[in-house]
């Protein structure tokens, strides 16, 4: 197995395969302002592209570009403000009370996205695994953003139709873009990124019956369209999320992201038992406390640990647990890919 490019050990990775060594990343690509600052003036590293090489992380994430007009209030990815606060933004629907009155509300046009210069994306980068992301247009978080996050939780349970109407309607547009962008991937990417949020830290924000009876099927119609296109499918959502895992293999997801272990439930230890060999774990690497206040020995005895609880079963990728925040210890990042890149598990990695 010497000699395995990046895209080959991705690629095995996702079929629960043995490996020359276990694949990582930055989570989904992101350097933060601090880290990048830390990377320019103690490693002369210029930008996030000299770091993904410096390191030799095993992917490389390619966007979508957006084409259309600029934003109208409800018809981009998201409101303006970034925020779930009704007190800062105004929620378009958040009096829509029956089907009828979600006809004012306009869709953005899936044509405004695509993603023909994947192509030339991969030809900079022959042996890395590419993933294909094409924005952030959740269907529960959009949902969360129009009605409000109260009001979308209660519709789920006090007019079930309107709020099953809308996902249904964002799903359409979401599933018309993956189409488009999927189609000038094929051949070309590995991986179809797909996103939403379900959870907090302790639980998920709904019942797991009520995320099954709205949210379970139009993501498996995700799902289905990155598999026609030769795609995996790796869905971000953070938190408690053990749950719903059973579904998500059982619509096909291939992988989860983030892998958020100090949430409830989703320590590596039980996931790894329970349901390793299933679902390939992207993350994993704390950035609320170990990242952050941890030392450089405990990150790297994490990251042993993780990939040693996997060894047995493969479909783990070594990264930290979500996007960076300003006051990680630069030095942890660095500890954490380089004893990555380092170790390797004593038993052999392997499909169950």
């Amino acid at each position: 197995m010497s000699g395995m490019t990046s895209r080959e050990r991705v690629r095995r990775t996702f079929r629960f395969e043995a490996t020359d060594r276990v694949p990582f990343d930055f989570m989904e690509s992101i350097i933060w302002p601090e880290l990048m600052d830390y990377f320019r003036q103690q490693m002369g590293l210029p930008d996030p592209p000299a770091v993904y090489d410096h390191f030799d992380t095993d992917f490389r994430w390619f966007f979508a570009a957006y084409t259309g007009p600029a934003s109208q209030p409800n018809e981009g990815e998201a409101l303006p403000g970034g925020t779930y606060s009704d007190h800062v933004v105004e929620r378009p629907l958040r009096d829509a009370a029956t089907v009828a009155d979600l006809e004012r509300h306009r869709w953005p046009d899936p044509s405004w996205w695509e993603a023909s210069g994947i192509r030339g994306f991969r030809e900079t980068h022959p042996d890395r695994a590419v993933v294909l992301h094409c924005g952030w247009m959740p269907l529960f978080c959009t949902a969360c953003e129009r009605f409000g996050i109260e009001e979308a939780l209660v519709k789920m349970i006090s007019a079930p139709e309107v709020f099953g109407a809308f996902v249904e309607r964002q799903n359409e547009f979401y599933v018309a873009l993956l189409e488009r962008c999927c189609a000038q991937a094929r051949g070309v990417a590995d991986i179809c990124w797909l996103g939403d949020d379900y959870a907090t830290q302790r639980a998920l924000m709904m019942s797991p019956e009520l995320w099954r009876r709205f949210l379970k099927e139009p993501l498996r119609r995700q799902v289905e369209v990155a598999h026609r296109h030769d795609l995996y499918a790796l869905l971000h959502s953070c938190g408690a999320v053990r749950a719903i895992l059973p579904d998500l293999i059982d619509i096909g997801v291939d992988g989860l992201l983030t892998f958020q272990t100090s949430a409830a439930g989703m320590d590596a230890g039980s996931i790894a038992r329970d349901f390793g060999g299933q679902l390939v774990f992207y993350g994993g690497i704390d950035c609320q406390q170990l990242l952050t206040f941890g030392s450089e020995g405990a990150v790297r005895r994490e990251v042993r640990k993780n990939m040693d609880l996997f060894a047995g079963c493969g479909g783990y990728v070594v990264a930290n647990s979500h996007h960076g925040i300003a006051n990680i210890r630069p030095e942890n990042v660095v500890a954490m890919l380089r004893e990555a890149r380092r170790y390797f598990p004593a038993r052999a990695r392997m499909r169950r």
